[in-house]
């Protein structure tokens, strides 16, 4: 048995998808001509469509369904990861980001340190990973600590507005959670914030994995969360 020779090829980027959820979304579309592959890692995705001697019409008709189905969970159509894309917009944009870190220990910074270009919108990352740290370079309210401990949606607020206060920055991303609780109901509850003073949300999330996928996938996470954000103010004007 011969190998096909898929004369086309096109690579769709998504977030919060596994194999399991894919298969049920889309797992349907193929065919004997149309080859459509998926891999993710810490819930960034990867979807492959090739196609071997297939009229573009039937092609068309294809992509046209996995954009509608995978809408909420594509952030591009060309084949960069979530660092690359959240940078190149930024840059289009011409604004500055600001990142203010705890669980993430300034894995989102060094992330989007990865990526050529990243000195023209990436203006500061703070990892607060002390609470006395989120008072003093935050202002994170000692009271909000004290009341709703440093894994909250208070705290997490109160971090994102703390980077925001910069007024060169545009754009912010906050942290804190728990990689890993003595718990396990605890393990993995993040609280994420993201977007612009006039525009910003906090997030709860829970994600499953040992103490280091949890991080990567707060990481990947935040960057998505503020493309979608971005993508959907950019799509009012």
């Amino acid at each position: 048995m011969t190998d096909k020779h898929y004369v086309y090829q096109c690579v769709l980027r998504t977030f919060g998808l596994d194999n399991t959820r894919f298969e049920k979304i889309c797992g349907d579309l193929r065919t004997n001509e149309i080859s459509i592959e998926f891999s993710e890692n810490c819930l960034e995705g990867v979807v492959t469509i090739s196609k071997n001697n297939v009229d573009s019409v039937a092609l068309e008709s294809i992509l046209t369904k996995i954009n509608v189905r995978l809408e909420d969970y594509i952030y591009s159509d060309k084949n960069m990861d979530l660092n690359e894309c959240l940078v190149k917009l930024l840059i289009k944009k011409g604004e500055m980001l600001g990142v203010a870190e705890s669980i993430t220990g300034g894995l989102i910074s060094s992330t989007l340190c990865d990526v050529d270009g990243a000195s023209k919108v990436f203006y500061e990352g703070i990892v607060t990973y002390n609470n006395g740290a989120k008072v003093r370079r935050l202002h994170v309210p000692a009271t909000t600590l004290e009341e709703h401990t440093a894994v909250s949606k208070q705290t997490c607020e109160a971090m994102i507005k703390g980077v925001l206060a910069n007024k060169e920055i545009v754009y912010g991303l906050a942290t804190t959670g728990y990689a890993s609780h003595q718990d396990d109901d605890l393990s993995g509850l993040v609280y994420i914030g993201y977007g612009s003073l006039a525009n910003y949300k906090v997030e709860e999330v829970m994600f499953k994995g040992s103490r280091n996928v949890v991080r990567k996938k707060a990481c990947n996470y935040a960057m998505f969360k503020l493309i979608k954000l971005i993508d959907s103010v950019e799509r009012k004007y």
